[in-house]
């Protein structure tokens, strides 16, 4: 439930941000935020788990992210996108489930006891990046 909030809380800021702030600055400053978000949260992973798939996947959606700010100061900000960069992002964002995916297979008992972690946390947890446990110390 809580993925879901944070998801609903993505989308109140993006209508917030996009309502209120002119373009380009709206996109600059939500994908500068999912950059720093998703890349301190690589570090936490990294970390606190080990698992080099679900670490890439935040780096690699922190990079997308870092793309999306560079072509808005260029003039296209999301989602007025050109074609070309719709197709190179709708091929980047797939690549961050797809890390999940083999995270998931390669790592099962982490996966499994992060899966059972998520059940019971909430969306401040997600925020400050709390969501993520140790499993270097439990042994899975």
């Amino acid at each position: 439930m809580a993925s879901a909030l944070y998801g609903a809380l993505l989308g109140v800021v993006w209508v917030v941000l996009t309502t209120f702030v002119p373009q380009p600055a709206d996109a600059i400053i939500f994908w500068s935020l999912i950059c720093i978000q998703l890349a301190w949260g690589a570090l936490i992973c990294w970390r606190r788990t080990g698992l080099p798939f679900a670490t890439a996947a935040m780096i690699e959606g922190s990079v997308v992210s870092a793309g999306l700010v560079v072509v808005a100061l260029i003039g296209q900000p999301f989602p007025n996108l050109a074609l070309a960069s719709w197709v190179l992002f709708g091929c980047v964002a797939a690549v961050g489930p797809l890390f999940l995916l083999i995270e998931s297979r390669v790592n099962p008992e982490k996966w499994r006891e992060w899966k059972r972690h998520m059940e019971t946390t909430t969306l401040w947890e997600i925020v400050t990046g709390r969501h993520i446990p140790d499993l270097r110390k439990s042994g899975a």
